[in-house]
Order: structure tokens, then C-alpha cells, then sequence
């Protein structure tokens, strides 16, 4: 009985979390219930030691921390973009490139280089919400504008600088290098069932020439994506890849056309904050490898300090008259707000399951079904994504319980937990927050794609997700 007391104590947290965001109630009403769950699982059952609940916090508070700061960044630097024009200046820009006979390649150039730029940098959506009215413009309509422009959010474990996966490995004992690495590795699957997806909503049947240049925009993402990782980690990675695929579209472009647009002042004034970002990330990385990384000093490379800088450097590098920085900051800080309370409920769940023994507890549930459970971890992570509407919500929940399983198994954790990763973050395309924040924009009064879209955004996340399955299930 004690052990049966134990499992319903365990499985609490999660079972109401996902049985209130199936109700349809607020992402934060769910976790905080979810919160509360845990704690009383935490303190009439599993009753942990100080010295464990101290060593928990000690591991996991600073990463809380960083987290919030990152998305405060992300908050401030996409309103700044909005509301000093930025963002309309560099979007303007890739459709003036896009103009010509073939609208498949500059379709491509939004859903595959913009779109995951924009989510890389800042997140929430942003890419979509960018690039939505554009693919409107260049000739779809509204449901396949949303539709592609969903289906453009294949870098999420990226998303805002990497916030989810720096959850994920936190949570779960690994080095957030080697899990952005292996999570680069697994992205294959869902850049070739995304880019299928959009070759069959644009053209239906596309034609060789669309099929060459669709795969060679796979190939240059994946790869860049993972030789990013693997050279300078996760938080300028996203940016990175999303950049490649935007250069070799660009060099298609002018091969087309025999020229691109004008870079205009303002559009150079747009690109500094980005610039600075980079810079700042890549710079500060390669000063303290010279130095040998001195004690103290790693707060320098945290894509939460750099985000912040180049949020402060939008607000004054864009000279356009708009609304005071002042009232940009309380926007921001308004929207901030309910953003950094979700994020740091869902993970103050993983923090006391993982402190308390109840992830540990799950994970040797899950062992007992033997090594054919570790194929469902990324179907796990996907229902969180669903579910949440952010990956790192799905790694909140999740990661603790999918490393100490494959552990137990004798598996690679590192692999499950990169499974887990990219799954729960590909599904949040069929998240009904994404979906309704990508309707709002490009269909006026209304909140729901229609069921014919909805089940090709679906069929996308299911063939991806067993695709990633299997991966999992044979390289675990």
C-alpha cells in the first residue's frame, strides 16, 4: 500500500496539470494547482531531508533565475522591435526579395528563415505573428498562411535563446551542451516532415525544382544547427542556423534576380540589436576560453544578460518617433509578468518533485515497463507541449522522471531527454495558445483553424513524433 500511496503522490502533480489544461483552464491556474499538488505529495508522503531540499535549490535556483531574466529580455527586445518599426523594416526587406513570377522560394525564405530567427531571438510566437501577414501578402490565404507559418517553428528548443532546454538538462543531470547537441541531432526529423508539410499546402504537388530547394534548405539547417551547437552551445544557435538558411535563400534570390534591395539605413539600424546579441554571446564566449574560463566569470556569456543589452540597445538605435521608453518598459513588464510566472510555476513543480523523490519515483514506475518505454519518452513530451503551449513547461514536468528512467534502464538519458526536448517543443504547433495567438493575427474574430488545417498541423506533430520515437528507440 505504501508503495501505491507513493505512485498517486508522484503522479498528482502532473495528472492535474494536464486534466486542468485539457479543461481549458489558464496555464497558470494549472500549475499552480500542479504546485500545490506536489507540495502536499512532498510533505505528507514522501517527506524529503533538509540537506536534500537545500541541495535541490542550491542546484536549481540560479537556473529559476536566469530563465526569468531571459524572458524578461525576449519581452522587452520584441517590443521594442514592434513598437520602433524594426521588425517591419527587416520583413519589408525579405519580401521585397521574394518578388517574382516563383513565390515557393521566398515562402520558404519567411516560414524557414524568419520565422525561426525571430523565435530563436525572442520566442513566444513572435516569428509567426511576423511572418503570418507576409505569407498573406505573397498570395496564400489566411488558414494556409497560419498553417505554414506554424509549421516555420522548427527551432523551438532554441526558442528565446534556449530557456526549455536549459530546464531540461538541469532538471534532468546533464550538460546543456550535450543536450543541445543531441537535440540538434534529432531535429532532423520534424525540418523533413515540416518542409513536406509546406511543400504540399503551398504547392500540392511540387514541382522537382521545389523539391531540390526544399531539401537543400533542410540540409543547410540541420547542419549549420548542429555544427552551432557543437561549436558555441545553445543559446546563439537557433539564430545561427535560421541565418544560414536566410544566406542561401538570399543567394537564390539574387541568382534569380541578378540583385537584391538596398540595405537602407534603417534596416542597418534594425539589424544592431541583433548584431549585438551575437556579438555580445559569441565575444564574451571566446575572451573567457582565452582566459581559461576564470572562476565567477560565466555570467558573462548567459544569454540573459546579452538579451537585455541588446532589448536596451533596440530602444535607442531606432530613432522613429514612437512611445516613450518608459511606456515600452511597463509594456513590457505587463506582458513579462504572467510569461515568467508560468514558466517559473512549471518549474517549481520539477524542483520539488526532484528534491522530494517524487521524479525519482516515476522514473523507477517507468523502468518496470522495460526498455520499450523509452520509444514513448518524446510522445510524452509532445502531449506536455501540446499541452503547455512551451517546451519548457514540457521540461518542467518531464525531465527529472525521463533521465532517471533511462538511467535505470541502462539507456542513454542524454538521448530520451533530447527525444523529450525537441518532441515537446515541435508540438506546440497544435498548442490552442499558438494557434489562437497565429488566427488573431491574419483572421480577424476568429480563434480556430479549420478542421481540415488543424489535422494537417496534427498529422505533422504525430509523423514527427514517431519518427523521433524510433530514433529514440534505437540510438537509446
Amino acid at each position: 500500500m505504501s508503495a501505491l500511496v507513493q505512485t498517486g503522490a508522484a503522479v498528482a502533480p502532473v495528472v492535474v496539470v494536464l486534466a486542468l489544461l485539457a479543461l481549458r483552464s489558464p496555464s497558470l491556474l494549472a500549475g499552480s494547482a500542479g504546485l500545490v499538488a506536489a507540495l502536499v505529495g512532498a510533505i505528507t508522503v514522501f517527506r524529503p531531508d533538509d540537506d536534500e531540499v537545500l541541495a535541490s535549490l542550491a542546484q536549481l535556483g540560479p537556473t529559476v533565475l536566469e530563465v526569468a531574466l531571459i524572458l524578461l529580455g525576449g519581452v522587452l527586445l520584441a517590443t521594442a522591435l514592434s513598437a520602433t518599426g524594426s521588425r517591419d523594416h527587416i520583413a519589408g526587406w525579405l519580401e521585397r526579395v521574394g518578388s517574382g513570377d516563383d513565390r515557393v522560394p521566398a515562402i520558404l525564405l519567411l516560414v524557414f528563415g524568419l520565422t525561426p530567427f525571430m523565435e530563436s531571438v525572442t520566442g513566444f510566437g513572435l516569428g509567426v505573428v511576423i511572418t503570418a501577414p507576409l505569407l498573406v501578402r505573397m498570395g496564400l490565404s489566411p488558414v494556409k498562411a497560419v498553417v505554414t507559418g506554424l509549421l516555420g517553428l522548427v527551432l523551438v528548443p532554441w526558442g528565446s535563446l534556449g530557456p526549455g532546454t536549459l530546464v531540461a538538462a538541469e532538471l534532468g543531470g546533464q550538460d546543456v551542451a550535450e543536450l543541445g547537441y543531441w537535440s540538434a541531432l534529432l531535429t532532423l526529423p520534424v525540418l523533413l516532415v515540416s518542409m513536406t508539410t509546406v511543400l504540399v499546402v503551398v504547392s500540392t504537388r511540387p514541382s522537382a525544382r521545389h523539391v531540390v530547394l526544399g531539401a537543400a534548405v533542410v540540409v543547410t539547417q540541420w547542419a549549420a544547427l548542429v555544427a552551432a551547437n557543437a561549436a558555441v552551445g545553445v543559446p546563439p544557435s537557433g539564430i545561427l542556423a535560421s541565418t544560414a538558411v536566410i544566406a542561401l535563400l538570399l543567394g537564390v534570390g539574387r541568382a534569380r534576380h541578378g540583385v537584391l534591395p538596398a540595405v537602407t539605413a534603417e534596416l542597418g539600424r534594425a539589424l544592431i540589436p541583433f548584431a549585438v546579441l551575437l556579438a555580445g554571446i559569441l565575444g564574451a564566449s571566446a575572451v573567457l576560453a582565452l582566459a581559461g574560463a576564470p572562476a565567477g566569470t560565466g555570467w558573462l556569456t548567459s544569454p540573459a544578460l546579452w538579451v537585455n543589452v541588446a532589448a536596451l540597445v533596440a530602444l535607442r538605435v531606432y530613432t522613429t518617433p514612437g512611445p516613450p521608453v518608459t511606456n515600452l518598459v511597463r509594456t513590457a513588464l505587463a506582458t513579462w509578468v504572467p510569461v515568467a510566472g508560468n514558466a517559473i510555476v512549471f518549474m517549481s513543480i520539477g524542483v520539488v518533485m526532484a528534491a522530494a523523490g517524487m521524479a525519482a519515483h516515476l522514473a523507477d514506475l517507468a523502468s518496470g515497463f522495460g526498455p520499450a518505454s523509452l520509444a514513448g519518452i518524446p510522445a510524452i513530451g509532445a502531449l506536455g507541449g501540446y499541452l503547455t503551449g512551451t517546451n519548457t513547461g514540457a521540461a518542467a514536468m518531464f525531465s527529472s522522471a525521463t533521465s532517471g528512467a533511462a538511467t535505470g534502464l541502462g539507456a542513454d538519458s542524454l538521448v530520451t531527454l533530447a527525444g523529450q526536448n525537441v518532441g515537446g517543443s515541435f508540438a506546440i504547433i497544435v498548442s490552442p495558445p499558438r494557434v489562437a495567438l497565429a488566427v488573431g493575427v491574419v483572421m480577424a474574430g476568429h480563434t480556430r483553424l479549420p478542421g481540415a488545417a488543424t489535422r494537417t498541423l496534427a498529422t505533422a506533430v504525430v509523423a514527427a513524433t514517431i519518427m523521433l520515437c524510433a530514433a529514440v528507440a534505437v540510438l537509446a
